[in-house]
This record gives C-alpha cells, structure tokens and sequence, in this order.
C-alpha cells in the first residue's frame, strides 16, 4: 500500500500519520530468512498476475524463484484478487491444483 492512499481515502485519513510514519521507516530487520527460503523442501504453488496493481510482475517472479521447491501459475487475465472474486477463483484454485498434480494440460 502507497502512503498515498491514507491521504486520498478519507476512510484511511486517519491512520495517515502512522502511515507516513512506516513509509519513512528504512531500518527494518529482515522479515524472511532468504537463505532458509532458498532451501525449502515443502511444495509452494503460487499465482503471479502480470498486470497486478499492487505487486510488480518482475518483483513477484524475483520472489517466486528465490523460494525452493515453488511453482507458479502465470497470468494476465486475472487480477490481485482473482482468488477470492467469483468466476475467477476456481480457476486460480485449479491451475494450482494443476500444478499439484503436474498436469501440463
């Protein structure tokens, strides 16, 4: 989430000091364990959608393939919250599963 949207959204407005505040902040510890990651034995499926609003195509990819043992399904025809949208949910859920099931087709 951009700091922004706390400004433009007068439900957010109030939450915008602590916002701006968590914007500014660099010193962040590391929030995962890259190298453990790297590592991981336990399948990982996940969906990347090229044109998501929030999550850029080439950080998600970045990600996905710093993760051991993790597939992913690719898509443009669906958006960050195709897994929970009617019609396009059971879709996510089947090019998952067949990626499970290493179904090519």
């Amino acid at each position: 989430i951009y700091p922004s949207t706390f400004h433009d959204s007068i439900t957010l407005t109030p939450l915008s000091p602590t916002a701006d505040i968590l914007a500014q902040t660099t010193d962040w510890s590391p929030l995962y364990n890259t190298t453990q990651l790297a590592h991981n034995t336990v399948p990982v499926y996940a969906a990347i959608y090229i044109d998501d609003m929030y999550v850029s195509y080439e950080f998600a990819r970045e990600t996905a393939s710093r993760i051991g043992n993790c597939k992913t399904f690719v898509t443009n025809g669906m958006y960050h919250n195709a897994i929970g949208t009617a019609g396009k949910s059971e879709e996510v859920w089947r090019e998952l599963f067949a990626l499970r099931d290493d179904v090519l087709d």
